[in-house]
């Protein structure tokens, strides 16, 4: 029961290719929608592919000034809810361009298999602003000029 981690992994490395490719509009076809993105201090749903595309792009200015290149995902646990629901924590490692770690963080996502493939429906960042927050600080930039 539940969707194969071959076709997790290989949805989560596509992923990581548009994250890494700054491809905000390739990311949001990924999702489906309603999207709904939750953090410690953040809950909000996004009901079409242009609000996520832009919510997206708004986030790459950041990984851009700390130097983000590619984006590497770890699968580390899968619960199948359904055959075509599962909860995947996935941990991310940010590299720049000499793969040296900027960022690792973890994410836990429900995905639904639909009819034209996979697609992320919540994501929960599990520490992803502490993390960014530590590596702007290492490197010397203020996160007050993105909001």
């Amino acid at each position: 029961m539940g969707i194969e981690e071959a076709r997790l992994i290989e949805f989560f490395d596509a992923y990581a290719a548009t994250l890494g490719a700054f491809d905000a509009e390739a990311t949001a076809a990924l999702w489906g929608l309603p999207g709904m993105i939750v953090t410690d201090d953040f809950a909000g749903a996004l009901e079409s592919r242009a609000d996520m595309s832009a919510g997206l792009a708004a986030s790459h200015q950041l990984y851009r000034v700390l130097g983000l290149a590619s984006a590497v995902p770890e699968i580390r646990a899968v619960s199948a809810l359904t055959d075509r629901i599962s909860t995947v924590r996935v941990r991310w490692r940010y590299l720049d361009e000499e793969d040296i770690v900027i960022v690792v963080t973890d994410s836990e996502y429900l995905v639904r298999d639909d009819a034209d493939g996979l697609h992320v429906y919540l994501a929960v960042g599990i520490d992803e602003a502490e993390a960014l927050q530590r590596a702007a600080h290492e490197r010397g930039i203020d996160l007050d000029v993105f909001g």
